[in-house]
């Protein structure tokens, strides 16, 4: 990938802390060829005042009612040119000034939705280089470490603003199964993710439960009780090989290699 323009997309909603953090992180970045655009929900927290004070750095922001968070995601798609959109949220931070150039000058940073590992406080989380529907039963891809080409948007369309949380991995979901993109995964902890965010709250857990069950009956139709029961059957056969001494080694070996 040569000089793409990276639309960097940021939601914010009273959070004016983590808004300073995530604009400091962006206004840091040696990469040059940036569009910033900055999406807030009327806040009353004196985040307004800050984007009136930088507005210098950004390409777009507004500060108005929305109807959430994908809403506020949906509007960013709208007003972005950029070849490359990437939603860095209120409170997210890159991992260091020159992530994203590293990021992109990587070999393996081709496609159309190139995701990245990150970090968080106290560790962080690498994903797979390939993907199949059993890793979207069980997790999504961060987008805070992801690059999604426009045209995606273009061809599966916006986010579906009738999940309150899991708006983004239904995305991803959809487009996976669209079967047309391709996905790549670069080695790098693009972000330091923050995990206050609404899908990382316990008062939320039935809510985001539900809106699972919603989307993958929605994609996976007939065969979802079959997805549902293989993975069942797939889980008990790994804690059953984990209680044996090959999975005792087996867990040992990962803890070595965390410590060292």
């Amino acid at each position: 990938m040569a000089h793409p323009r990276v639309s960097i997309i940021t939601i914010n909603f009273n959070n004016l802390e983590g808004l300073k953090q995530t604009i400091a992180s962006v206004k840091e970045q040696t990469y040059q060829h940036i569009e910033y655009i900055v999406i807030d929900g009327l806040s009353d927290d004196g985040s307004k005042a800050l984007l009136e004070k930088e507005s210098e750095h950004f390409n777009y922001w507004v500060s108005e009612k929305d109807k959430g968070v994908f809403n506020a995601m949906n509007k960013g798609i709208k007003r972005a040119t950029g070849d490359f959109l990437l939603f860095l949220n209120s409170g997210d931070i890159f991992t260091s000034s020159d992530a994203l150039a590293s990021y992109i000058a990587h070999p393996k940073c081709n496609g159309d939705i190139v995701y990245g590992d990150y970090k968080f406080k106290d560790g962080g989380k690498v994903y797979p280089d390939t993907l199949t529907p059993e890793f979207f039963m069980r997790s999504s891809l961060p987008h805070q470490s992801t690059l999604i080409k426009k045209s995606v948007f273009e061809t599966v369309g916006f986010y579906d603003e009738s999940y309150a949380i899991i708006g983004d991995r239904e995305h991803f979901l959809r487009a996976f199964l669209n079967n047309t993109f391709k996905f790549s995964h670069v080695p790098i902890a693009l972000a330091l993710f923050d995990l206050t965010g609404l899908s990382n709250k316990s008062d939320f857990k039935s809510q985001k439960q539900q809106e699972d069950k919603r989307m993958f009956k929605q994609h996976f139709g007939m065969f979802y009780e079959d997805y549902l029961e293989f993975f069942k059957l797939k889980r008990q056969l790994y804690i059953t090989e984990g209680k044996t001494v090959k999975g005792m080694i087996r867990r040992l070996i990962k803890k070595i290699k965390r410590l060292f």
